[in-house]
């Protein structure tokens, strides 16, 4: 159990640089709640200072390691994301339009992706069948 958390969040990280394939709802989700985790404890740490200058600096800190660090990852996960809906990366922009951006976008995170093979690779869902196992 505790492989697969750190799966979780390390497997995206890995993979920061691949915008091809695609990628489960966990594995997003996964990663998403890995960065909550980050953000939360990191906004808590700021909050037991003093207010003043010093407080908002460490707000501004804590933002911008984090998009420092989950960033990219993020990106090319959304964009695998995008593809197991046999959807080109450049959808995400979508979430860009006021109104119905977020919630496409939310939709699309959170619909299941294209049953099977798309133009994209391989159902990540799939489970291949080793005949060798029974050999």
């Amino acid at each position: 159990m505790l492989a697969g958390l750190t799966q979780s969040l390390t497997g995206p990280i890995r993979r920061s640089f691949d915008f091809r394939g695609r990628a489960r709802r966990g594995e997003y989700w996964g990663f998403i709640l890995w960065q909550l985790g980050f953000l939360a404890a990191g906004l808590n740490l700021a909050s037991v200072l003093p207010d003043g200058e010093l407080r908002e600096n460490m707000v501004l800190a804590v933002f911008g390691l984090w998009v420092l660090v989950f960033g990219l990852p993020t990106l090319a996960l959304q964009v695998r994301r995008v593809h197991d809906h046999n959807t080109s990366g450049w959808m995400l922009t979508v979430m860009f339009l006021p109104y119905i951006g977020v919630g496409w976008m939310l939709w699309l995170m959170c619909a299941a992706g294209t049953a099977g093979p798309n133009r994209y690779g391989d159902d990540p869902r799939a489970v291949a069948f080793d005949a060798a196992l029974f050999e």
